[in-house]
C-alpha cells in the first residue's frame, strides 16, 4: 500500500501546466473508526464528499467496500496509530515521487489533504521545510482560522491554501475574499462568471489551485452525491 495517489484524472491535467501532482488520500471523516481526520467537515459537506467519486465508489454487488476505500482506511489506521512510521513512509515517497517529476521535466506538487483537512503545518512543520526547495504543497480547507493564519503569513512558508465552503461556514467567506485569500465554491448549474461580485475562476481545468490570482472564487461543478444536495453546500449560481 502506497500512501501517495499519483493517478487520478484530475490531477492529471495539470501535467499540461508542467507540473506532476501527487495527493494523500485518506478516509474521510470517521470513516476509518479511529479519529475524525476532517474536524471541520459539514454534513454538506459529509454528504457530498468526493471520497466515493471514480472508481473510490464502485462497490461489486454483494460487497460493502473496495481496494480504493480500504487502502484508505489502512492509511488512516497507520497515521492515528503509529505515526512515526506514516511519516518516514510519507518523506520516502515525497522524495521518490520528486525525482520522478524533475526526470520527467516536470514539478512536483503534493496535495495533503485530498480527503481530509488535517493542520498539516502542526502536525510535522519540519516536512515543509525539509522539502520547501524543490516541492509545492497545497490544500483546501475548511477551517477559518487555518485560513487567516495562512492569509497573515503564520503558516509554514511552502504550503498553499484555499477555503472552502460549506453550508455552515459562509459568514466567513467575504472576510477572507476581502483579505486577498480564495475561496472554493460548489455550484450546481455550471459556473457563473461572478459571484458575490467575485471573479470565478474554473476550478475543475485542473487542481493546481496555488496557481490561481488572490482573491478569486475557485467554481467546482457539482458532481457525485453532491448534485443532489439540498443542504446548501451547493449553490445555484451568481
Amino acid at each position: 500500500m502506497n500512501l501517495l495517489t499519483l493517478t487520478n484524472p484530475k490531477l492529471a491535467k495539470g501535467q499540461a501546466e508542467g507540473w506532476a501532482t501527487a495527493a494523500l488520500h485518506l478516509a474521510p471523516a470517521e470513516s476509518a473508526g479511529v479519529g475524525n481526520v476532517c474536524p471541520w467537515a459539514s454534513d454538506g459537506c459529509r454528504a457530498a464528499c468526493l471520497n466515493t467519486a471514480g472508481r473510490g465508489g464502485i462497490v461489486r454487488r454483494g460487497e460493502t467496500s473496495n481496494a480504493i476505500q480500504d487502502a484508505r482506511k489502512a492509511r488512516t489506521r497507520l497515521f492515528m496509530q503509529d505515526r512515526p512510521q506514516f511519516l518516514r513512509r510519507l518523506r520516502r515517497e515525497l522524495r521518490d515521487f520528486a525525482e520522478r517529476a524533475h526526470a520527467a521535466h516536470l514539478r512536483p506538487a503534493v496535495r495533503l489533504n485530498a480527503t481530509s483537512d488535517l493542520p498539516w503545518e502542526t502536525i510535522d512543520p519540519g516536512l515543509f521545510q525539509e522539502f520547501r526547495t524543490f516541492v509545492q504543497f497545497y490544500d483546501y480547507t475548511k477551517s477559518p482560522q487555518r485560513m487567516h493564519r495562512y492569509l497573515g503569513g503564520d503558516l509554514v512558508r511552502g504550503y498553499s491554501l484555499t477555503f472552502s465552503r460549506s453550508e455552515s461556514n459562509g459568514e466567513h467567506v467575504p472576510g477572507i475574499l476581502d483579505a486577498g485569500g480564495n475561496v472554493a465554491v460548489v455550484f450546481r448549474n455550471g459556473l457563473p462568471p461572478f459571484w458575490r461580485r467575485r471573479r470565478v475562476v474554473n476550478g475543475d481545468k485542473t487542481d493546481l489551485r496555488f496557481l490561481d490570482p488572490r482573491g478569486v472564487v475557485v467554481g467546482l461543478r457539482a458532481k457525485g452525491r453532491a448534485k443532489r444536495d439540498a443542504s446548501g453546500f451547493v449553490v445555484g449560481g451568481a
